[in-house]
């Protein structure tokens, strides 16, 4: 029982890790989330497991799955930093425009 334990095989194992790898390289957080639900839904069915093979597949999806995440928390903080100083130059950014509407851009 090496191979399929729970009827998810140790490739399909591997399979799950290299494109959740694929995607955030990518950084297509869209993708990341679809591969991470059917690895959910694939954890429920196979549930818990004590062959060595398996343990070891899951392992390192474990590990690609935590990298995984922790690059998508910095994306995320990155976006808020970034979302952050939009919002502080928006006063300035409508002044400009208002200015262009009032013509006294043409002025100066």
């Amino acid at each position: 029982m090496s191979e399929r334990d729970g009827q998810i095989s140790t490739k399909q194992w591997a399979r799950y890790a290299s494109a959740l790898r694929q995607y955030a390289d990518a950084r297509d957080w869209d993708s990341v989330r679809k591969v991470n639900i059917a690895l959910i839904k694939a954890l429920q069915q196979a549930g818990k497991t004590h062959d060595i093979e398996q343990r070891a597949a899951r392992a390192e999806l474990e590990r690609v799955h935590y990298q995984v995440l922790q690059e998508l928390i910095l994306a995320r903080d990155e976006l808020a930093v970034e979302m952050g100083r939009f919002k502080l130059q928006q006063p300035g950014l409508a002044a400009y425009q208002l200015t262009q509407v009032s013509g006294a851009v043409d002025d100066l």
